[in-house]
């Protein structure tokens, strides 16, 4: 078993609080995706996992047993970096060996581990080139292959992909999800990147600022975020957030359009997505300052007052830059925020 739990872990650097009493349960064979822009201690977190930095405060568990108190060499854990960290004097072979060597393996083992995971990486016909012969997929995969080959217990990987194309972030995803799923390896994947984190993770941290905000599966996250914070960051166009007032308990006014809302409240924010709008006789009053094709929808833009809304419709909409329009909710997606952006739920 190698199920995680980080116990109140808390680290600054000087007066920066990077990470502020962090709790997180990883299940066995879990893959967990930590989300967040630069800066929120999301690397910070999975290099304390990893032994590279030392926690000010708190504990880290893998499998029942305490680590954090461990040497890094001595955690049974894997890390893949960003920037692939392939030893260039090495070949193919020898990299994917390198930590089966330092573990002072017989050989006869040595070449069964590395053809076994170079069969699983997809590597067992370039196990004699060196790094400058291989493309950067293939000098990913050979990483990978590195780090699978000693059996970790957990595997931690920072931004493994940005240094892709996106054709190659494309394929990478869905192999990567795939040979970690096979291999049975609990994963811990750092990325900024939220479609990485909607397409791999079992479960998404959201970090921000030090803390995780929510922790869910992605289809939770995107359709029920616990703030305005998670509901823009997570979703490509983000979510619009439009000023709502109550005209009677219960009954709310946001762009020209009434609808019902949480009891109790004078003020809201109303969430509610691009691509969960229509084209309408009635709804919110829209002008489109600007249209976008994307291929299969259109980017409609607004912007009064500074405040930006955007709706991906239909690319069959036939639109002109400027015509006002009304666009219709699909009400069963609209979220409401408090103006200081707490999620609160309808009770209508």
């Amino acid at each position: 078993m190698a199920n995680i739990a980080i116990q109140n872990v808390t680290k600054s650097f000087g007066s920066y609080d990077a990470l502020k009493g962090i709790g997180l349960a990883v299940a066995d064979q879990e893959f967990l995706v930590l989300l967040g822009a630069s800066g929120c201690g999301k690397s910070t977190l999975l290099r304390i996992i990893a032994g590279l930095e030392t926690a000010d405060i708190g504990e880290v568990h893998v499998g029942g047993e305490r680590i954090d108190q461990l040497q890094a060499k001595d955690r049974r854990l894997a890390m893949v970096f960003q920037n692939y960290a392939v030893f260039p004097h090495l070949t193919v072979f020898e990299n994917i060996a390198f930590g089966l060597r330092m573990q002072k393996r017989p050989q006869e083992i040595v070449s069964a581990k590395v053809n076994q995971v170079a069969r699983m990486v997809h590597l067992e016909a370039l196990l004699d080139r060196y790094s400058g012969q291989l493309s950067g997929g293939q000098r990913q995969r050979v990483a990978l292959a590195r780090a699978l080959a000693v059996e970790p217990r957990v595997m931690l990987m920072d931004e493994p992909l940005s240094n892709l194309d996106a054709l190659l972030r494309l394929e990478m995803r869905a192999e990567l999800k795939s040979i970690l799923a096979a291999s049975k390896t609990t994963t811990i994947y750092v990325t900024h990147d939220q479609v990485e984190a909607m397409s791999l993770a079992d479960r998404i941290a959201v970090m921000h600022q030090g803390v995780i905000v929510q922790c869910d599966t992605p289809l939770e996250i995107y359709r029920n975020p616990v703030n305005t914070f998670v509901a823009g960051f997570i979703g490509n166009p983000p979510m619009n957030f439009i000023p709502a007032h109550a005209v009677q308990d219960g009954i709310f006014e946001a762009r020209g359009l009434r609808l019902h809302g949480p009891l109790g409240y004078r003020e809201l924010l109303l969430g509610i997505r691009p691509e969960d709008m229509q084209v309408g006789d009635a709804g919110f009053s829209c002008q489109a300052d600007l249209i976008e094709p994307l291929g299969p929808n259109v980017l409609v833009t607004d912007v009064q007052d500074s405040a930006v809304f955007r709706a991906a419709l239909s690319s069959t909409a036939t639109l002109s830059k400027g015509q006002s329009i009304f666009l219709q909710p699909d009400l069963e997606r609209v979220r409401w925020f408090t103006p200081e952006g707490q999620s609160v739920k309808s009770e209508s």
